[in-house]
């Protein structure tokens, strides 16, 4: 299993002027003592900690590693504005010829995602932001299972390393570097008080880590206009034979579709032979029509949620006494594409 890291930093007191040497925490530059006294609290690297400090953040890690056979990658970039309710998490993994790429920019109504460097615009019309450091450690929990980024680091296991530090006034950044049996080490501390904003491990058996942090007006998140619509992802599974001779398609919308969309922008479509036979848009909520065959087709759509959306949990229901080899279909009007990937003309 994969152990991914993504972390941050807790601050160790203030102070007005640097001064190049002092007792205390409260110091510019560090010397290795007064690092490894950071070092000494288990909290002074929490992501959790620092999303509820900060309104911008984002935190990048890269983590390279090493199988039996293949060396393999794996990328996080999630960021955060709650001033404009806009969040993203980007992730990128490589493992020898398998590779994922993706990024998801949402909170808004219009929503951005990318799969490789090919962008698209999404939408949700009851947007509910969630910051995406907690969100994504709440999931983490419920899945212990997946592969997500971990929230926590524990500094007391580079504790007590003789730290060789260089600092720079003018930007108030320090980097400190040591070694330990089995990792090269290199911290990266801004500000006053100094806070971590990166860390480097390289392992002796040819792993790394690459992590850099960014708060305030280094984050900067924005929506793309102007890009191709995407439709949403719907399937309706297969068809049931009833006892009077009838077929049915039914079922709830799944609990993992996560967005709402006005009804009136989805159309069921009746397919035979790559045209349409009969066809029911959602906003109608129920329909009974007659095919050119002369066979009947009753449509119910029920908002279950009573969100006044299409969303998780709604049903649908489509019933008729035809006997033909028909497939059923949804085409979401707003983005001028079926929902699946098939291609009918």
């Amino acid at each position: 299993m994969l152990v991914l890291l993504l972390l941050t930093a807790s601050t160790a007191g203030c102070l007005e002027v640097p001064i190049e040497s002092c007792e205390g925490t409260d110091c510019f530059p560090y010397d290795s003592t007064l690092l490894n006294d950071l070092l000494s609290n288990q909290d002074s690297l929490d992501v959790l900690l620092m999303a509820s400090q900060h309104s911008k953040l984002r935190i990048k890690s890269t983590t390279t590693y090493e199988t039996e056979t293949q060396q393999g990658e794996i990328h996080w970039d999630v960021a955060k504005d709650d001033e404009k309710n806009l969040r993203s998490i980007a992730m990128r993994f490589n493992l020898g010829t398998i590779a994922i790429d993706t990024e998801v920019i949402d909170g808004a109504e219009k929503t951005n995602f990318r799969i490789g460097n090919v962008w698209h615009e999404g939408r949700d019309q009851l947007p509910n932001y969630k910051d995406p450091f907690y969100d994504l450690a709440q999931q983490a929990t419920e899945e212990p299972d997946g592969i997500w980024p971990s929230f926590g680091f524990d500094t007391t296991t580079i504790l007590g390393l003789d730290w060789m530090i260089t600092h720079d006034l003018q930007s108030l950044e320090q980097v400190a570097s040591a070694d330990n049996e089995t990792h090269t080490i290199i911290l990266v501390l801004k500000g006053m008080p100094p806070e971590i904003i990166g860390l480097e491990l390289y392992g002796n058996d040819g792993s790394t880590f690459v992590l850099k942090i960014e708060r305030g007006d280094e984050v900067d998140l924005a929506l793309q206009t102007d890009l191709p619509r995407a439709p949403i992802e719907f399937n309706i599974d297969e068809s049931l034979q009833l006892g009077d001779g009838s077929t049915i398609w039914a079922g709830y919308v799944p609990l993992e579709f996560t967005s709402e969309i006005d009804a009136a922008e989805l159309t069921f479509h009746v397919i035979e032979s790559e045209s349409t036979i009969a066809e029911f848009n959602l906003a109608e909520l129920s329909s009974n029509q007659t095919d050119s065959h002369g066979d009947w087709w009753e449509f119910i759509y029920w908002d279950y949620s009573g969100d006044g959306y299409f969303s998780a949990s709604d049903y649908f229901e489509i019933r008729t006494n035809s006997t033909l080899n028909v497939e059923i279909r949804t085409f979401d009007n707003w983005a001028n594409s079926w929902t699946d990937t098939r291609v009918v003309s």
